[in-house]
């Protein structure tokens, strides 16, 4: 029942969840920066970091919604849902439904690629460093930034899980917080208003 009263608070407030998606996208672009600063690093994981028995990622409740969204929105990610959705339910059937990381297999990986890499990639997955098995520093403070806004949203017992349970809980929702803009979308139209107003 608390679950259902979190998620009204975010389908009500939509100015407030928006604004959460701006601050969650810029909360990925020092990472962005900090990859492509490091030697020798890709800024996309490798696939094998996407799969058993590596990947135990897990996202928040936020994450979820933008990511829901980017399918919903993005043409490259069109009629994919499908597709997605059936990877999430085989994942399913081999993972519990709590907050402990767990291994499988990302439904968001194609071809070797995540899907969502620049549109609505998961903090966590941005900060881990591979080459040093750690989540970076900078990655630190982008994850401490996700769950304030986890925290302002959804109250102190905001969630998060393994990115299979999380995301098909928002992959589906067709008329609630899963509906509208991804976070860099809203971004990118806040940046071009901004710009907008200042040549007048």
């Amino acid at each position: 029942m608390a679950r259902k009263k979190r998620r009204s608070r975010a389908q009500n407030d939509g100015d407030g969840l928006e604004e959460a998606l701006v601050s969650l996208d810029r909360s990925r672009g020092p990472l962005f920066l900090e990859k492509r600063e490091r030697p020798g690093a890709s800024e996309n994981r490798p696939p094998e970091c996407c799969q058993r028995p590596m990947n135990k990622m897990r996202i928040s409740e936020l994450e979820a919604i933008d990511i829901a969204r980017a399918f919903h929105e993005k043409p490259h990610l069109n009629g994919k849902t499908d597709a997605v959705l059936e990877r999430l339910g085989q994942a399913i059937h081999f993972l519990r439904d709590n907050r402990r990381p767990q291994a499988f297999d990302c439904p968001l990986l194609e071809d070797g690629q995540c899907m969502v890499h620049k549109v609505a990639k998961p903090i966590e997955c941005l900060a881990y460093d591979k080459t040093e098995d750690r989540i970076s520093h900078e990655g630190k403070r982008s994850i401490e930034r996700r769950d304030q806004l986890n925290e302002s949203l959804f109250g102190e017992e905001w969630d998060y899980r393994v990115i299979p349970f999380m995301l098909i809980r928002y992959l589906l929702d067709e008329e609630g917080p899963a509906i509208g803009s991804c976070g860099s979308t809203l971004r990118k139209n806040l940046q071009r208003n901004d710009r907008a107003a200042s040549d007048r």
